[in-house]
């Protein structure tokens, strides 16, 4: 059985369409475990109205405490051998389920990492079918890698199916965002390897007001988990140091530029001298590195004529 864990919060708009994604899997051995985290909307009554008409629907109401925590729940009422993610304003395309699982199966393998699609309206998987699907058996730290240098892997959680036995020794950490970051890194060190397949599974909706799309304090969390990484990876892979110090670099340009736009009175002042602290301090490095993606290394360049050229071009940037 493979568990599909929907955190939903005032999801009215969209859960139908999402839920009705999970019930229409080609692969029918699921269940779907619907986490309400304190909706004031009719999410639940809508998670109920699926659970009526479909044994494989569960629904749980809890307290809010956030997506993670909601996950975290979700993964404790799964009963699945293996466990996927589905935001509840996004939608799984047929075969997802059966396609993951299926790699899982042949390549024996605890966690399978796919594509997905993303816009404001989901369309057909089948125009993004293939007569062959690109599926490879990577190492654990060749995924970590490109995970840290933004390279083919992104770290979202889903488009992902995972093995139970992951969740045993990895959680999302509760009470911050950037939590997706903070977790895929350490979900996938968990395996000895990882299968990677080039089809596209899921749609993703993006969402210009949510929390990462916009300006505000709590984003300055992503400073704190790129520091964690650095420290993860100097004890585990001490060889992934330069790809984990340009994530932190990249976090830092993003805060310092988010800042220079945002903050006009420089409440945020503090922060801003500590991204620019690192800035100096990292960009020697990643400008050297030929992994470094380029629009980091451009910032590197403009770094160098000094903070407030830096400040001037990033309230350029983040405003477009």
């Amino acid at each position: 059985m493979v568990s599909i864990i929907v955190p939903a919060y005032n999801s009215e708009r969209y859960l139908v369409e999402c839920l009705e994604s999970a019930v229409a899997q080609t692969y029918r051995d699921i269940e779907v475990i619907v986490v309400d985290d304190g909706s004031s909307d009719s999410t639940l009554s809508i998670a109920e109205g699926f659970a009526e008409r479909d044994s494989r629907v569960r629904f749980f109401h809890k307290c809010n405490g956030g997506q993670s925590s909601a996950r975290n729940f979700g993964v404790d009422c799964a009963r699945g051998e293996y466990i996927t993610f589905l935001d509840s304003d996004d939608v799984l395309y047929p075969e997802a389920i059966e396609f993951m699982y299926g790699c899982a199966c042949r390549e024996n393998s605890e966690l399978v990492i796919c594509h997905f699609s993303q816009g404001e309206r989901p369309y057909d998987l089948y125009s993004h079918k293939k007569k062959t699907q690109n599926v490879r058996k990577l190492p654990a730290w060749e995924v970590i890698k490109g995970i840290l240098y933004q390279n083919g892997f992104d770290s979202s959680p889903w488009a992902k199916l995972y093995s139970r036995r992951i969740f045993e020794n990895v959680r999302f950490t509760e009470g911050i965002i950037y939590e997706d970051l903070d977790f895929i890194y350490k979900a996938v060190d968990e395996v000895g390897h990882v299968v990677v397949a080039d089809k596209r599974v899921y749609f993703y909706r993006y969402n210009p007001d949510s929390t990462v799309n916009v300006f505000t304090p709590r984003r300055f969390d992503v400073l704190d988990v790129t520091r964690r990484i650095e420290e993860y990876m100097l004890r585990h892979y001490p060889e992934l140091l330069p790809a984990a110090r340009d994530r932190r670099l990249s976090a830092n340009f993003n805060m310092f530029g988010m800042i220079a736009v945002h903050d006009s009175t420089h409440v945020y002042g503090d922060i801003a001298g500590e991204c620019w602290g690192v800035i100096k301090n990292y960009r020697k490095e990643s400008l050297f590195n030929p992994s470094v993606r380029l629009k980091n290394k451009l910032g590197i360049i403009v770094s160098y004529c000094g903070r407030r050229t830096l400040a001037f071009f990033s309230r350029i940037i983040y405003r477009i």
